[in-house]
């Protein structure tokens, strides 16, 4: 700890007391930020822009440009949920695309940007969520954004659920000004937002959104309860399927699937980049007008280069690979380490949220808590997630813990026992210190 650590910047304040910026000079507005990053970098609590200098492993290497450190441990800070990017046939098929297409997509998907990998990836997708027509994205965040931006107008309205995906909100915002939130997986809070919408328009549309799997709590909604609240008051209701599309569900399904679904959502969005072994995004609806319709007015389609060579045959022979015995055997692999880390966590006394999926969260009730723990953490051998404001509340922090199909049940346990060391002795150093937030 620092040596006079008591009202220590490095533990208090977040990136959300910085962005509001005021003052002529626009490139001189950073300074507070920069001079508070620079205490915490200092102190060894800077937990951003690492690197990782391995492959996407259960065992990885990381580095800290900022310190220079560079240390081995046990990883739970990427997404591979079905360690897809270490699977030969993967990085086969990548290697094909490259010798065929080269790198470079070298358009707009509008233009001459797609392959005919694009294709046959869309029909993949289009029998794992049973919807038949595909919009495909360089990008999740491009996706969530394009779905909304792409049919939502001025005079219509969305309703978010409170703690919705940060593309969601932007392109909700974007969208129109007619924005509302509703508590967190409560559709009786959507009803009433839905209630007070049409009692003063029924003239125009509505956009509900939610998400399969929330990424900062791994819990999930009721969806036919919600679905059904929608069309009661003439309301389309959107899913980000992100975190759980190919991690869960018969066949991969997800959610919408393990709610017995299939095939029934309005509206579907997703990301590769948690099981699929790449960046890139899709929207998936039973509507062919739509699709049609998003693919020229979703700008974050039509003015972007489209989804790579290699992201589409990645994508694609995960895709298989998900709707294939071998991806039914890696779901169950995934459901075991999930719940063995998530009993492990909650015999060391930790509180662990939501539910069974890829992501594990580890409340602390406490910011300083959490910086001090991650630090003692990867000096003590592990890779961690700090999660901070805004992904989570004001004065909030936890722990996302990102398993994959193949971590050690031996280094799970070890894990569970190595963060709840270092959360318990870093509780007593912030103690001195006098922050308790």
């Amino acid at each position: 700890m620092p040596a006079s650590p008591r009202r220590d910047p490095a533990l208090r304040r977040t990136v959300g007391s910085f962005a509001p910026l005021r003052g002529p000079l626009l490139l001189n507005r950073p300074q507070d930020f920069a001079a508070w990053r620079a205490r915490r970098v200092a102190a060894g609590l800077w937990p951003y822009l690492r690197q990782l200098h391995t492959d996407v492993a259960p065992r990885a290497r990381a580095g800290d440009p900022a310190t220079g450190t560079i240390w081995e441990g046990i990883s739970f800070s990427t997404q591979d949920y079905l360690a897809l990017s270490r699977e030969p046939s993967v990085r086969e098929a990548v290697a094909d695309a490259l010798a065929t297409y080269g790198p470079h997509a070298g358009s707009s998907p509008v233009l001459t940007g797609h392959t005919p990998l694009a294709a046959e990836l869309a029909v993949e997708l289009a029998e794992l969520t049973g919807m038949e027509h595909i919009v495909l994205f360089p990008t999740g965040w491009a996706a969530g954004y394009g779905a909304i931006t792409g049919l939502i107008r001025e005079h219509d309205h969305v309703v978010l659920d409170e703690r919705a995906h940060a593309c969601l909100n932007a392109g909700a915002h974007a969208a129109t000004c007619n924005v509302a939130t509703a508590a967190h997986l409560d559709n009786a809070s959507v009803a009433r937002r839905l209630a007070a919408i049409r009692a003063r328009d029924t003239d125009n549309a509505v956009l509900v959104v939610t998400e399969g799997v929330y990424s900062m709590d791994s819990d999930t909604p009721h969806l036919s309860g919600l679905q059904q609240v929608c069309h009661e008051y003439n309301a389309t209701l959107l899913v980000d399927v992100a975190h759980d599309l190919g991690a869960l569900g018969p066949g991969g399904t997800g959610q919408i699937g393990a709610q017995g679904l299939y095939g029934e959502m309005d509206l579907v969005m997703g990301s590769f980049s948690k099981c699929f072994a790449t960046n890139g995004g899709f929207i998936a609806t039973s509507s062919k007008d739509v699709a049609d319709y998003l693919s020229i007015y979703a700008t974050s389609h039509f003015f972007s280069s489209a989804l790579s060579p290699l992201q589409a045959a990645s994508a694609l022979q995960c895709a298989r690979i998900i709707r294939s015995p071998e991806g039914t055997r890696r779901r169950m692999a995934l459901e075991k380490v999930s719940e063995r880390l998530r009993s492990q966590l909650s015999e060391q006394g930790l509180n662990v949220l939501g539910e069974r999926s890829a992501i594990v969260p580890v409340e602390t009730n406490s910011v300083a808590v959490a910086r001090v723990a991650c630090r003692l953490a990867e000096q003590r051998g592990l890779i961690l997630a700090i999660i901070e404001f805004p992904a989570v509340p004001l004065n909030c922090a936890r722990f996302r813990l990102q398993v994959m199909c193949d971590h050690e049940m031996n280094d799970l346990d070890q894990a569970a026992k190595t963060l709840a060391e270092s959360i318990e002795e870093a509780r007593h150093l912030v103690k001195k210190t006098g922050e308790a937030r």
